[in-house]
Formats: structure tokens, sequence, C-alpha cells
């Protein structure tokens, strides 16, 4: 029998408004889970990073919807899915992406923290939009998660989704924060 431990966060606006606008290192080499060197920024459309964990409860319950995301824009944003548990095997992340239907999506095991330390990225699930070499929204999928453990029946706002609609449209993000509910990025040893 195993034991699991899980940690809840709920960031203050004032931690990320302050991130809203920055600049971030858009020539960061990094490599996708495969082994193959990405550059995450690169190119002339936006990034949508998702910081995940294969073992949180929450962004997992957001899998359906971060594909479905992913799809839709699919030629129009760079996605990425950003798995930031350094200490996950590459049999867990090859687990985790066949019994969830992540294959189609580019992902990255995030061991250093490089793309967490550039975006500010505290939690799981959040999303990050960079354009341009500036971070644009940080924050929430949607309102799928009223409180930890306590999911909507009807969500009601799609945070991400307008963001990303906004950034495509070149218009300013409606609200660049929202209210993540989640799992702690495991920090560095």
């Amino acid at each position: 029998m195993g034991n699991l431990s899980l940690t809840v966060l709920i960031i203050s606006w004032l931690t990320v408004f302050g991130l809203i606008g920055q600049t971030v290192k858009t020539d960061l080499a990094i490599k996708d889970v495969s082994g193959k060197p990405i550059k995450p920024f690169s190119g002339t459309k936006p990034s949508v990073l998702i910081f995940t964990t294969y073992d949180c409860p929450v962004a997992n319950k957001m899998v359906p919807e971060i594909r479905r995301i992913a799809s839709n824009y699919q030629g129009r944003i760079n996605f990425q899915l950003v798995y930031t548990d350094p200490d996950t095997s590459q049999n867990e992340l090859i687990t985790h992406r066949k019994d969830f239907s992540l294959n189609e999506i580019t992902s990255i095991l995030d061991t250093k923290h490089n793309l967490v330390k550039a975006t500010g990225a505290e939690i799981t699930p959040e999303a990050v939009i960079v354009n341009k070499g500036k971070v644009l929204y940080r924050g929430r999928i949607n309102n799928f998660y009223e409180d930890f453990g306590k999911p909507r029946r009807v969500v009601t706002q799609h945070d991400l989704r307008d963001a990303i609609e906004a950034v495509l449209s070149g218009k300013k993000v409606p609200q660049p924060r929202g209210e993540c509910i989640g799992c702690y990025i495991p920090k560095l040893k």
C-alpha cells in the first residue's frame, strides 16, 4: 500500500499580475519527451503551455478540455504540455500520455524547471500564453473547479479559450489571469 500526498494552492491575484507582460527568453532549447530538441517559443505563432504532472487529479480531470483546445487551435498556436515533476520516469510519461490520449500534443519534461522559471508557473494545471516573447495570460483553463474537490456541473467561464481568441485577433486579453485550483508544481531538490 502506498501513500499519496497532495498539496493545493490557490494563487493570489498579486502573484500573477506582476508577470503579465513579462518578457521571456525565447531561445530556450528544451527537449520534448522523446528527447527531440524543440524551442517552445519559436516561430510567429503564439505558444500555449499547460503545466501538469501525471498524478495531479485536477490536471487529469482537465485533460479532455486540454485535448479539445489543442485540437480546435491546431495550426494557429504552438501547444505544449509541460510535465513539471523532475522525478517523473519515462515509463510514467509514456503511460500517462497513452492512458489520457495525449500523444498528439507536444509534451516536454521540464526537469530543470526552465519553463516554470521563465513563465512563473506555480500550479498544475496552469496555462500560460506567450506571444512575441511576452507573457499575455497565466491562469486557469476554465472554471470547472469552484474549489479543490468541488467541480461545477456546468462550466461557465472559458478563460484560456477567451485569452487565445483575444491573442489571435490582436486584442488585449480581457482577463489576463484566472484563479487556478490544483496541485503545487513540485520543487526541485
